[in-house]
């Protein structure tokens, strides 16, 4: 039986090994290639020259306050990961933002997902006080039902807001969830 995933987190570029944007990037790969709806879906099947450049860029933008990257390392490297970006402007400070929610294909099913929702709602109420956390999803593909079961509500949905293909148009649907529940009860 394989050890949990230990996770870690990355808030400044320096912090970050050199191999794992390179691991990220094959993980965001396989995930998209594996239909996940993460991204680069006009460009399936998509290559590691085309995911590289944005890992690296994500990587070269992170920042204590403003951009976090919460990897969970298996046995096999990341096994998934989240990127938590929060806001500088003090009227929107107190919400951060979720996106790039990735389980890599082989940890499916093994609780990854479950340890990354926990931690980066954890770690935004706890560490940097955030009230709230949003992200957005692709419709029409169950994923509203998947975040549901950490606490996370649907708040809206831009109809028709995605591309996907020519004949292939979605709603980004919006979801919400309030770090300060717990704390009123």
């Amino acid at each position: 039986m394989a050890a949990a995933p230990i996770l870690r987190w990355y808030s400044a570029p320096e912090q970050v090994p050199a191999t794992l944007p390179g691991e990220l990037a094959t993980c965001w790969r396989d995930v998209a290639n594996a239909g996940g709806a993460v991204g680069f879906a006009q460009r399936l099947p998509v290559g590691d020259d085309v995911v590289r450049p944005v890992v690296d860029e994500l990587v070269a933008g992170l920042d204590p306050r403003l951009r976090r990257l919460l990897v969970a390392v298996g046995d096999d490297g990341p096994a998934g990961w989240l990127v938590l970006t929060g806001n500088a402007d003090p009227v929107v400070a107190h919400w951060g933002r979720v996106t790039h929610v990735q389980t890599a294909p082989p940890a499916r099913g093994t609780g990854v997902a479950r340890l990354l929702m926990a931690e980066v709602a954890r770690a935004a109420r706890d560490e940097l006080g955030l009230a709230s956390l949003r992200l957005e999803v692709r419709g029409g593909v169950g994923l509203e039902a998947f975040y549901a079961r950490f606490g996370w509500v649907v708040t809206g949905c831009w109809p028709g807001a995605l591309q996907i293909t020519a004949d292939d148009r979605r709603d980004e649907v919006l979801m919400g969830l309030d770090l300060l529940v717990s704390r009123r009860t």
